[in-house]
């Protein structure tokens, strides 16, 4: 989930949305002023109604694979490789670096007074066409980088374009929104640091290697300011961070109203046209983008206070997307939650100390069903709408949600991304030292009924009213909940579990990367190599390391080792140090880990290793204390 700043709530509209508009006659259209040549193409239906408009989306960009990381004598072979990979394999790196406007799209109302809203497409709607690719430089950086082409199509209600931006109320209007974008997509966070990161109103150190892209600001700076919260504090903004460390492509995402055509809105529509009333649905889907961490728990942190974790030290956690989409016509809201509104009256919601707002306490429940009643626990968050899953006349462009004004839209999402704090099960305590454990991983939203998800029940001035339930606030109060007119099948589709397998050992660092993931960067296909080693708690470590084949280089990744679960696999950014080990010796230099807590007293590092390309075998890297 990506909370929405005090500088987006500043253009957020505070009118309660209804469902999309559908079925305004002709007649009415015209009533309006708009020009009838115009209105003559924006969406008839067989009755005459107007029922909806559509945008063509374009883009044209070129993407690419770093090689500066690799050592020289290496860089040929890489770029053979990459030159001969297959289409598919561009297109799936094109739709990275596509993935990176979303932020921007989605909450565009901030980055521009009176705009917006304008999102991409459903993923499954982008059409992208991939060139050739060849070996370039560009800002000085090495890379093998192919051309492409992406259209999509934007199907939504009639009022939906003029709302997101007034340059495409008439058919024919064009927007171009500019970005200037990382060639090589892959390994943001560990190349550019949190320069490009937008981590207002979020945790600290919720941005990681798999997530980065969907936080990509193009317009952070340097310094203390709106986009960062993690500290050190970026000493680069985003495109000087891009042109020193990535190498920049500057692009535009193209929206032009077309007329209505009935063809093309029933060949990119996605999902059906909606019911009245609100519908949640857990997007299954979510729980497969899962993967394992190690943390370490300060005492006294936010997740031990939100009851995250099971105690403080170092923790293994699941962590997965909890994703739910409304299939309804109205959204689920439940609107302004400020201290004198309704809800908050009503004890809906309860403040955090901790992260500085109102979370709402009763969004979700998580757990890993192996038996221990102790790995679940509910999660309180802040309902909003960040992805517009469905693509039909129904679902709007634009809604007024954040979390300063709660809802989902009819036909959005709320997404909570693996990596955001709090957003896992603590599975430090499941035994997996003689084998692999597997158990369902399950997510159920609104598991108390406290979203309507029908039609809310109003009183005479249109505002909610309310119904007790059997839940109490710590210091005694009654929790009331919206009072509501149920759907027939409300709560039918609010969970969905996932078998996911606990390994022996390890983390995703040390599972195999999925995406052609290649050097010293790189986050996944690391292999341990012997057992926890023992050095001067504070002390300087100095080794020299080698390999037996120098033709074929391996990353020789040092970590911190934990006394309660042994070495930890860590990400690049987490390393002590993280070397190419190639021809001759390598010299490797840190400092030997100091005791965090009474447990945990330091003292030890792991050697976690990897080819450095991902075609050659996974060697030894032999290493002597200097």
């Amino acid at each position: 989930m990506r909370p929405m700043s005090s500088q987006l709530a500043r253009y957020r509209s505070l009118a309660v949305r209804g469902s999309a508009l559908v079925g305004l006659t002709l007649l009415a259209a015209c009533a309006t002023g708009d020009d009838p040549d115009q209105i003559a193409g924006a969406g008839l239906g067989s009755s005459g109604a107007l029922v909806g408009a559509l945008i063509d989306v374009r883009m044209d960009s070129q993407v690419g694979v770093l090689l500066d990381e690799l050592p020289g004598s290496l860089r040929q072979r890489v770029a053979t490789a990459m030159l001969a990979r297959p289409a598919s394999f561009w297109r799936a790196r094109a739709e990275m670096q596509i993935e990176t406007t979303a932020y921007q799209l989605s909450y565009r109302n901030a980055f521009y007074v009176n705009k917006g809203q304008l999102p991409l497409s459903p993923r499954q709607t982008w059409n992208i066409t991939v060139g050739t690719p060849v070996r370039k430089t560009i800002d000085g950086h090495d890379l093998v980088v192919a051309p492409y082409s992406m259209q999509s199509t934007l199907l939504t209600s009639l009022d939906s374009p003029a709302k997101a931006d007034k340059a495409l109320e008439k058919i024919g209007g064009t927007w171009n929104e500019g970005f200037v974008l990382p060639v090589d997509p892959e390994m943001l966070l560990e190349r550019t640091g949190y320069a490009c990161m937008d981590e207002e109103d979020f945790p600290p150190n919720s941005v990681d290697s798999e997530n980065a892209r969907e936080f990509y600001d193009q317009t952070c700076k340097k310094g203390t300011n709106g986009c960062h919260v993690t500290l050190p504090v970026p000493v680069e903004s985003c495109i000087e961070a891009l042109k020193a460390h990535v190498g920049r492509v500057s692009t535009a995402v193209r929206f032009r109203r077309l007329p209505w055509s009935q063809a093309l809105a029933d060949s990119v529509r996605v999902g059906g046209l909606a019911t009245p009333g609100a519908e949640l649905e857990v997007i299954a889907e979510g729980l497969e983008n899962n993967r394992i961490i190690y943390r370490y728990i300060q005492p006294g942190s936010c997740a031990i206070e939100e009851g995250c974790v099971g105690g403080s030290g170092w923790r293994r956690l699941l962590q997965f997307d909890a994703s739910v989409r409304n299939l309804g016509g109205s959204p689920a809201a439940i609107g302004d939650v400020s201290t004198s509104s309704l809800p908050v009256q009503h004890n809906m919601f309860e403040y955090s100390a901790c992260h500085g707002h109102l979370h709402f306490s009763h969004y979700g429940n998580f757990a890993f069903d192996n038996g221990d009643p102790n790995l679940g626990s509910k999660r309180a968050f802040c309902l909003e709408s960040v992805t517009r899953y469905s693509n039909n006349e129904t679902t709007p462009l634009t809604h007024p949600y954040n979390c300063h004004y709660q809802g989902i839209e009819a036909g959005w999402g709320d997404d909570y991304i693996a990596g955001i704090e709090c957003q896992w099960v603590d599975v430090t305590t499941v035994n997996t030292t003689s084998s692999p454990v597997t158990a369902p991983l399950r997510f159920v939203v609104n598991p108390d009924g406290f979203l309507c998800e029908g039609t809310p029940i109003l009183d005479a001035k249109g505002n909610f009213t309310f119904e007790p339930t059997q839940f109490m606030t710590e210091d005694g109060k009654q929790v009331d909940r919206i009072a509501c007119n149920e759907r027939p099948d409300a709560g039918g589709n609010n969970s969905a579990a996932l078998a996911v397998t606990l390994p022996t050992s390890g983390g995703y660092v040390t599972a195999p990367c999925s995406r052609d993931q290649q050097g010293p960067s790189r986050n996944c296909g690391f292999v341990q190599q012997g057992g926890a080693k023992a050095c001067s708690p504070g002390k300087t470590v100095k080794l020299e390391c080698s390999v037996g084949n120098p033709a074929a280089p391996a990353v020789a990744r040092f970590c911190e080792a934990s006394t309660a679960l042994g070495a930890i696999p860590c990400t690049a950014r987490e390393a002590l140090s993280n070397k190419v080990v190639g021809a001759g010796t390598t010299r490797v230099t840190f400092t030997c880990p100091n005791a965090r807590d009474g447990q945990e007293v330091g003292g030890s590092y792991g050697l976690y290793v990897t080819p450095a390309f991902s075609e050659d075998p996974t060697q030894t890297v032999s290493c002597v204390v200097k």
